[in-house]
């Protein structure tokens, strides 16, 4: 199928064949023993907390089964209004079975879906899997529950959220739960290093002139077999075992076909999906990322998805001003906003279509480059038009439910999200608005608009950087990830202005950048630290930046040939990719790139975000558990392959942001081994792991549903990412469908883009 064509330039929604999923497969699954745990009756065992009242309903058959009638029409509630029904289980013995499956029907009119929760345990152990529930339908919900703590369950509850009424939907609903069973099946592979029954592969092809490699568990096999779909050529071609750090594999390596086409692998009864080997393999990937991003887009109307939502929502300035902040994009399933995210997608997208109007790459796409432009307008046009233009700006601000848009008078939910002033947002803002301004030049008034934002907004950063004013949201900024920005803006702006002022700042900032490189004490030199002190590792767990300082000095280095001081930068970009190349011998042969070198004395504990039944100390010793389950390399440093983490997990934001340090470093010393790991990270999402699972919606095979929350599945999403199960250092990508490793988020897609915007020049 031609998806620019189909979907008119992703302006009309692409929708996956829902056989490539994996929660098709796991429906086909055999149930090898059954056990019902509730029949969907009516007993003291039920009771119901929240709006809403409990009877009995024959309206499918003559079985009567639970009903709950409630309304979701509320406003100003914190957290989200729901209604949770509550089924005791009288502490049931379920270790034996490894799969609960739910029917429940939701009557309603005007919603696209539901956002739920069906949590199973007791007080001490609940474990929470978040479905999105199509109305007026019956759904059979199931999940594995193999690695659940499951021998003592005492409650089984059902929370559907009463997420707001939109303007086109009745606020009565009705909810139906029939039976509950726990079921054996086949258990998936969710959790490890190993690939058991598959092979791992990138699925949606491989680059000519690039490596290319898949992998799978051992085998006597001393050959495997490409074959093109299309001539029915066949590739007999020699295997190799791989004994590592992570263990014992086979690998097949093609790297040496580079004959157009599509292909499937075959190796001991293993094969694969189609794949292409062609210089456009991406293309799939990046039209179904736009795709996403229509669909997340806030105050549009998006047909199958949300009408025009929080039209009346504002940010409010310090003096009482306001704006509206509708508009850009949702930052997650919940419907939030951001403007760190908003910045970072929308220079994402410019970044690439600047890559693809480049009339001397190889690979140019101008229908493709103008759609990008379209879209990262979408952003553009809300960091100018939520700015105050004092130095404060719409900065984070929660939505929470669909908003009505009429309103009563005393309705202040709207006015929640006051607006705030910070150096690292407004550097962010001031980069992306710069380099639009360049891109979008034939649109005069709205790139003259953009320049102006971007001469201001990095005035005022500078200005907040120097007086230490930042948001009360993400608190104090950290040095290297906020002078990492600052220099990314400043050689933007040069590249626009050609005023030598701003090559002057960025030198003075990549100093200080370069005082927050670890360069002779660590045993892998290279990386950063947050501040000059080097007090504490530059790392994170959710959110990833960690390609800010990099990103900040390539792009000196690539807008500024003649400076005196270029040298040191060089030095410092080197380092880092030393450091990169060193730890790449520990993640074969995925080649992944390892979440990062860690001390147990250096980590703040202040940027991670913690959970709230424990204390720091406790956070701060959950993490050095972890740091210790790494790689011992001496004198308290370990490597870790999975980043540390307490609550928030979910890890590729933090490859991805590494990642395009990466690329970056790979055109800017024109270093073939760079982009080759810059290639694998992305093969690694859209693929090549342990769990041989495409982790973006709609594209390759294996995907898992995403936790949408407030949307339903959406083609091109990319979720936070594979996480880590208890303090293990090993990827974890269970059947559960929850919060955050598993949410869809825009931020990953940025980074996705960005980094491509650098593979493809």
């Amino acid at each position: 199928m031609d998806i620019k064509k189909a979907s008119n330039h992703a302006r009309v929604e692409i929708l996956d064949d829902y056989k490539n999923c994996s929660e098709y497969r796991w429906h086909q699954k055999e149930v090898l023993k059954s056990l019902t745990i509730y029949d969907g009756s009516l007993d003291s065992n039920v009771t119901l907390n929240g709006r809403g009242t409990l009877s009995l309903s024959s309206k499918f058959s003559k079985k009567k089964i639970l009903q709950v009638a409630t309304n979701t029409d509320i406003e100003g509630e914190n957290p989200r209004p729901s209604t949770s029904l509550r089924i005791s289980l009288n502490h049931l013995n379920l270790s034996g079975y490894n799969r609960i499956s739910i029917k429940v029907y939701i009557q309603a009119t005007g919603y696209q879906g539901f956002y739920s929760h069906f949590m199973m345990g007791n007080d001490d152990s609940l474990t929470n899997h978040a479905p999105f529930i199509q109305p007026n339908k019956w759904e059979t919900i199931i999940y594995e529950c193999s690695h659940i703590k499951r021998d003592d369950c005492n409650t089984f509850i059902f929370t559907p959220f009463l997420m707001g009424c939109p303007p086109e939907a009745l606020a009565d609903i009705k909810i139906y739960l029939d039976n509950i069973t726990a079921q054996g099946v086949e258990p998936e592979h969710e959790e490890g290093w190993c690939i058991k029954n598959n092979i791992a592969y990138s699925h949606n092809g491989y680059l000519l002139n690039e490596e290319k490699i898949a992998i799978t568990n051992p085998c006597p096999s001393k050959f495997f077999e490409l074959i093109n779909t299309k001539t029915k050529q066949v590739f007999s071609l020699p295997t190799s075992h791989i004994t590592s750090n992570l263990g014992n594999y086979l690998k097949l390596d093609f790297t040496n076909i580079n004959q157009k086409g599509e292909y499937v692998i075959k190796v001991n009864n293993l094969s694969t999906k189609p794949f292409k080997i062609d210089n456009d393999v991406y293309d799939s990937s990046i039209w179904k990322s736009l795709n996403f991003l229509r669909l997340l887009r806030c105050g549009e109307d998006i047909n199958g998805v949300h009408s025009a939502c929080h039209l009346n929502c504002k940010s409010t300035h310090p003096d009482g001003r306001v704006v509206p902040n509708f508009g850009g994009w949702h930052d997650a399933g919940d419907v939030s906003q951001f403007e760190i995210c908003t910045a970072e997608i929308a220079h994402s997208l410019f970044d690439l279509a600047s890559t693809l109007q480049n009339k001397t790459n190889i690979y140019n796409n101008k229908d493709l480059s103008t759609r990008l432009i379209e879209e990262a307008k979408i952003g553009l046009y809300w960091l100018l038009r939520t700015r105050f233009g004092d130095g404060y700006r719409a900065m984070a601000i929660t939505y929470s439910i669909w908003r009505k848009t009429v309103l009563k008078p005393d309705n202040n939910t709207i006015y929640t999200n006051k607006a705030e002033s910070g150096s690292f947002e407004n550097f962010l803002a001031s980069a992306c608005e710069a380099l639009a301004a360049r891109v979008i030049k034939d649109d005069n008034i709205l790139a003259a608009w953009s320049k102006r934002a971007a001469l201001e907004d990095f005035d005022f950063a500078v200005e907040q950087y120097d007086n230490k004013i930042y948001t009360h949201r993400w608190g104090e900024p950290i040095t290297s990830q906020t002078l990492g920005a600052a220099i990314l803006a400043a050689s933007e702006l040069y590249i626009l202005t050609k005023d030598e002022k701003y090559i002057t700042k960025a030198y003075e900032y990549a100093h200080i950048v370069m005082a927050c490189q670890e360069t002779t004490n660590a045993p892998i030199n290279g990386f950063f630290y947050e501040d000059i002190e080097h007090k504490y590792i530059l790392a994170y767990e959710h959110r990833g930046h960690e390609q800010s300082p990099i990103q900040g000095l390539a792009r000196l280095y690539q807008v500024k040939e003649d400076h005196t001081d270029r040298p040191k930068i060089k030095q410092a970009l080197e380092l880092y990719s030393n450091y990169v190349k060193q730890s790449m011998k520990y993640t074969q042969p995925y080649n992944l790139l390892p979440g990062h070198i860690y001390h147990i004395d250096k980590i703040n504990i202040n940027h991670f975000t913690k959970d709230r039944r424990k204390e720091d100390n406790e956070c701060l010793t959950i993490l050095q558990e972890q740091i210790k389950g790494g790689i011992s390399l001496k004198n308290g440093w370990y490597l870790r392959i999975m980043p540390i983490a307490i609550s928030r997990r979910g890890y590729h934001a933090t490859l991805l942001s590494k990642t395009k340090a990466v690329s970056m470093l790979a055109n800017t010393l024109n270093d073939k081994e760079l982009k080759t790991i810059s290639i694998n990270q992305l093969e690694w999402v859209l693929g090549k792991n342990p769990f041989s699972s495409s982790t973006m919606y709609g594209e390759g095979y294996n995907y898992h549903p995403l936790y949408v929350a407030f949307s339903r599945q959406m083609v091109g999403a990319l979720p936070v990412g594979i996480k880590t199960n208890s303090n293990h250092d090993t990827p974890y990508w269970p059947t559960i469908n929850n919060a955050v490793y598993k949410e869809i988020w825009g931020h990953t897609t940025a980074k996705y883009i960005w980094v491509l915007a650098d593979i493809l020049k």
